[in-house]
């Protein structure tokens, strides 16, 4: 049996660490896809509803806009509701904010640091 080959993914990695995100975009990069990248909370949103990406990997603590923020406006929009959010975050072993992350529509939560 055959292997059918992965799917190359646009990948939007909204994180405001310079070296989290270099590490998140080789990672992915090095896999085929394609990295879009936001350094803020309100860039994430300008990048996600003019590029649709396939994914969205959304930091948490971020400046200008709050990752729940974000994620409240991405899924309320219909441009971007149906975009797949996977929320990394270094509070992301506290229930409450798992929670409520799950509740706003995330896809799914990881804790920092992520084992890639």
């Amino acid at each position: 049996m055959v292997a059918e080959p992965q799917r190359k993914l646009r990948i939007l990695i909204a994180e405001d660490d310079p070296s989290v995100l270099l590490l998140y975009s080789r990672y992915a990069t090095k896999r085929g896809h394609t990295v879009l990248a936001a350094h803020d909370g309100a860039e994430a949103l300008v990048v996600a509803a003019a590029e649709l990406p396939d994914l969205i990997m959304l930091d948490v603590a971020m400046p200008k806009l709050d990752g729940r923020d974000v994620l409240r406006e991405l899924k309320a929009s219909e441009r971007t509701r149906e975009i797949p959010v996977l929320v990394v975050t270094a509070s992301g072993g506290e229930q409450p904010l798992r929670t409520l992350l799950s509740e706003l529509g995330a896809d799914d939560v990881l804790e920092k640091p992520v084992d890639l």
